[in-house]
């Protein structure tokens, strides 16, 4: 890939943080090529001055390089962790107010919808609750708002159990009115200032977008959903994007396959979070700053653990080189064991190293044809490297799956 190339790389990443090992060569080479025809434009040194230059321009590339794949419930599970955290804990203590729901990306509208359909069926009333769907892509939004889907927008039965939120004609979905009154979109680069005064929420998905980010822009947009989130809120990130979460007052919800965290006070040793106007990378607090709680110490041969247990627990605190030795240690001893792969596959895949990661994901799901997780990882791999047939093929074995088991 020649200089040029380069820069248009660098000048996504400056704007809209995308990583520059986040793009396959030949996806931004089509995308290049594509608007330079449009242009006009001969020379790819000539496109990048009227990148440099043109706003639209600039937008018109980002259209051509957001992946738009996604789905109505997309990994279901999230929806009811947010159900159930409606039902048990916010709605008791916060009848009198209005839930308040980010969805960003929020792509072609898929998710968002999904939201003001689980809230109602939670049961919340169409005035207890917004939902707010923020994508980059004016494509996207353009879709979302007019609210028509064909059949790749559902996986299984999902359209069964909701039709009732739908008009259906022929092969055309059409969100009714009375869900589409719930949702709000916008345009909106999330790595861009958001006012000081902005009103926070109670939850937010932010899926699949941490993962194509560099790792500056990374810690800002997590100092920016910091900044979002009420305490007590709740955060949904994407399979792969659990293991990038690394603040103490953010906890693992303890909720097969919804990936979320909640978000707790900060205790008052721990910086505050910066300002959203000019924000700064995040920090990770200390680990002898989390508050302490006194329990019996039990005998010392009852708190060792595992060297898989060490490598979460390493990987947890952000020491992913450590995490990955203590993980190949315990393969080493255990060279038949999944789990072991999968979480080596996640920290090589925080650190960057996506080969070293699919052969990770790869094995365990050798060793376990079934391993959901796996296949998981895989499928957001592969639609990372734009592979969308490849993606395909692993959603469909998941769907099968999850038939078999349903």
């Amino acid at each position: 890939m020649n200089q040029d190339y380069q820069r248009i790389e660098q000048l996504l990443a400056k704007k809209i943080g995308l990583g520059p090992d986040k793009v396959g060569q030949r996806q931004l080479i089509k995308a290049v090529t594509t608007r330079q025809k449009a242009c006009g434009i001969n020379k790819v040194s000539d496109y990048l001055k009227r990148l440099q230059s043109s706003a639209q321009e600039f937008q018109e590339l980002v259209e051509q390089l957001v992946i738009r794949e996604t789905w109505f419930f997309r990994h279901r599970q999230a929806f009811s962790l947010l159900r159930h955290y409606v039902q048990t804990e916010w709605l008791p203590s916060h009848s009198h107010q209005t839930l308040r729901i980010l969805s960003v990306p929020c792509s072609t509208g898929e998710e968002p919808y999904s939201i003001a359909m689980t809230l109602l069926n939670s049961p919340l009333t169409s005035q207890q609750f917004t939902v707010e769907g923020m994508d980059i892509s004016h494509t996207a939004l353009t879709v979302a708002k007019k609210g028509i889907y064909g059949k790749n927008s559902f996986r299984s039965h999902d359209q069964v159990d909701y039709k009732q939120f739908f008009q259906v004609e022929q092969n055309r979905y059409q969100i009714t009115q009375s869900i589409r009154n719930q949702v709000k979109f916008s345009a909106k680069n999330l790595l861009s200032a958001w006012p000081l005064n902005y009103s926070p929420y109670d939850v937010i998905f932010c899926r699949h977008l941490l993962i194509y980010l560099d790792e500056v822009s990374r810690d800002r947009v997590l100092t920016i959903l910091d900044r979002l989130l009420k305490e007590g809120g709740l955060l949904f990130v994407g399979a792969v994007e659990t293991t990038l979460i690394k603040a103490p007052h953010f906890r693992f919800m303890s909720y097969p396959s919804a990936f979320a965290y909640q978000k707790f006070p900060i205790a008052k040793t721990e910086p505050l979070v910066t300002p959203l106007g000019n924000p700064k990378p995040y920090q990770r607090s200390p680990l002898k700053k989390r508050p302490s709680i006194s329990v019996p110490k039990p005998p010392e041969k009852e708190i060792q653990l595992s060297s898989l247990e060490m490598a979460q627990q390493l990987a947890n605190r952000g020491k992913l080189k450590e995490a990955a030795q203590c993980c190949q240690i315990h393969l080493q001893g255990h060279p038949i064991d999944a789990k072991g792969y999968l979480l080596l596959g996640e920290i090589s895949q925080a650190q960057g190293n996506l080969e070293e990661a699919q052969r990770c994901f790869q094995k365990a799901l050798y060793l376990q044809p079934n391993y959901r997780d796996a296949l998981i990882h895989l499928v957001l791999l592969r639609e990372s490297e734009g592979d969308v047939q490849g993606a395909a093929i692993l959603k469909n074995r998941i769907q099968r799956l999850d038939n078999l088991q349903g």
